[in-house]
This record gives structure tokens, sequence and C-alpha cells, in this order.
């Protein structure tokens, strides 16, 4: 999916992200599945502001939710 859609930032929020280490893991496995394929300086030192967790914190979902009420 990165291939192909080119993303800026990935960024993985919910219930399940507040397990300790698992942001971490999941930077690794992104890492190891690109295997060296773009050489890019995010997908080395740079993976931590590529994969992140949202901005907002846990206040994410429900923010993004107002400001869409908002909007219609």
């Amino acid at each position: 999916m990165i291939c192909v859609l080119s993303p800026e930032r990935v960024v993985i929020g919910g219930g399940v992200m507040h397990r300790p280490g698992l942001l971490e893991l999941v930077r690794g496995q992104v890492v190891g599945l690109m295997n060296g394929y773009l050489d890019a300086p995010v997908f080395g030192d740079g993976i931590s502001g590529f994969v992140t967790a949202p901005a907002l914190g846990p206040r994410a979902g429900v923010l993004g939710a107002l400001a869409l009420a908002a909007s219609a």
C-alpha cells in the first residue's frame, strides 16, 4: 500500500495502540517489509516520523467526528 498510495505519513491510533511497544513493532515490520525497496530516509532513521500515533492522541476520533459534523 505504501508503494501504491505513496502516503506522506501513516497514522495508527485506536485503543489497541495503547499497548506499550506496539508502535515500535509496527515500525520495525514496515522497515522489514520494505526491505530496502525504496531508498528513502523515511525507511531508516526517519521511520518514527512516517509511522506515527495521532497528534491528538485518544481524542483524535472524537475531534474528527466533531469537525466532520461542523462542516456538514
